[in-house]
């Protein structure tokens, strides 16, 4: 059997994607030990070294590619599995597309716990300032305010997208999804076929053993210094707005704990940037540590395991928090964030936009105090995740 996994942007810098992918390999070799697994990745040669897979092109995202390759690798596998992260809101169109592609061509087609959000994105699906905007603004304006063309055209936007995901969906030989919230969101999309409520793939990544990573020698000496470790992490990609609340959070926990602030990016080359600069704006910078280079998603989720809390905006790290039992704090950036704290017993502390930094230090504080009580209840949300996790694993094996 040939499976071909893809519809995620593999290969760009994304510590989480990576994560999912490698994670899903070992699923897929579990379910068939012989089958032979390809994978649509912008880094084609060190995904094959380290994954021991074929590769091939990142097919539907920039740059350029090759549709008829796509439409040709699609046809030659026997299975094309969408292979998890956000994509039923972040970028629906592009799997969706390899989905129906794999259909026509007679081939088994698998959505593999994909998340969704309960908004799809808003640079893909709002009318954003430009030409388009300024000539419907001129139409509502010429109306005087009885129409409203800008959201008219978002609500068609909206529509025609959820209807491709329906008709893709409702013709996979399986669907899993990452958590409850998904399944509704899907459901309400028009999606009638059932649908199977899993986990992210990534909760049984393991951690590597951090004595042979290349870790810079002051980030290695942080991790063993004194005073709590924070880790913090927040996408460039949405970065948090007034950053000098979010720096004067960081001052006062290096006043009033003696706290170490790590900064742990998911991007190896954006958020390492973002970080380094919020790390130069503290009143001690020494007390700030970036880990800069890029490492394999293990040897973050082993410097994870050395925080005694973790706060992020990218849902992956707080992922990797779990799975080593440290304390998190959500910043929300969609609502894949609050939907993976929910069974915690936690909400977000905001959002990127609107960023409560009273909450964020009050909840670092308290966690700080309170780990013991996080540990206990995270064990027994974990033992539910895998729970699920197991459940769609046994589906997967009995459709390939």
């Amino acid at each position: 059997m040939n499976i071909l996994l893809g519809g995620v942007p593999f290969g760009r810098n994304n510590v989480g994607d990576e994560a999912i992918l490698e994670c899903v390999v070992r699923i897929v070799r579990a379910a068939r030990p012989d089958a032979e697994i390809s994978v649509s990745t912008d880094d084609g040669p060190a995904t094959a070294r380290k994954l021991g897979v074929r590769t091939v092109p990142l097919f539907g995202f920039e740059p350029p590619y090759s549709r008829r390759e796509m439409k040709d690798e699609l046809g030659a596998h026997d299975v094309f599995m969408w292979a998890g992260a956000t994509g039923l809101s972040d970028y629906p169109e592009i799997p969706v597309e390899m989905l129906r592609l794999a259909q026509a061509a007679g081939r088994k087609t698998i959505v593999w716990s994909v998340g969704m959000n309960d908004a799809l994105n808003p640079a893909k699906y709002s009318v954003l300032p430009g030409r388009r905007r300024a000539l419907l603004s001129a139409i509502q304006k010429g109306s005087g305010g009885l129409l409203d063309p800008i959201a008219w055209e978002e609500r068609r936007r909206v529509r025609r997208a959820k209807g491709l995901i329906a008709t893709a969906v409702n013709a996979a030989d399986r669907v899993v999804v990452r958590d409850p919230e998904s399944a509704r969101e899907l459901q309400g999309c028009g999606v009638i076929r059932e649908i199977v409520v899993g986990a992210d793939s990534a909760l049984i990544l393991e951690p590597a053993a951090l004595d042979f990573a290349p870790l810079p020698e002051a980030f290695r000496s942080a991790l063993g210094g004194p005073g709590p470790r924070v880790g913090f992490c927040v996408s460039a990609q949405r970065a948090i707005r007034r950053e000098e609340g979010l720096i004067a959070v960081f001052d006062r926990l290096v006043e009033e704990r003696g706290a170490q602030i790590v900064f742990i990016p998911m991007n190896p080359v954006t958020d390492s940037r973002l970080m380094a600069g919020l790390r130069q704006r503290m009143k001690r910078p020494d007390r700030g540590f970036v880990l800069e280079g890029r490492y394999d998603p293990g040897e973050i989720l082993a410097v994870a395991s050395r925080m005694d809390v973790i706060a992020s905006s990218r849902l992956h790290l707080l992922i990797f928090a779990s799975i080593v039992s440290v304390p998190v704090i959500g910043i929300s950036r969609g609502s894949k964030v609050d939907n993976f704290l929910a069974p915690f017993g936690l909400r977000s502390v905001g959002s990127v936009e609107q960023c409560d930094f009273d909450a964020l230090q009050a909840e670092t504080f308290r966690l700080l105090d309170a780990k013991d009580a996080f540990v206990e209840r995270s064990r027994a949300v974990r033992g539910e995740l895998l729970g699920r996790l197991d459940k769609a694993r046994a589906c997967l094996a009995r459709v390939l």
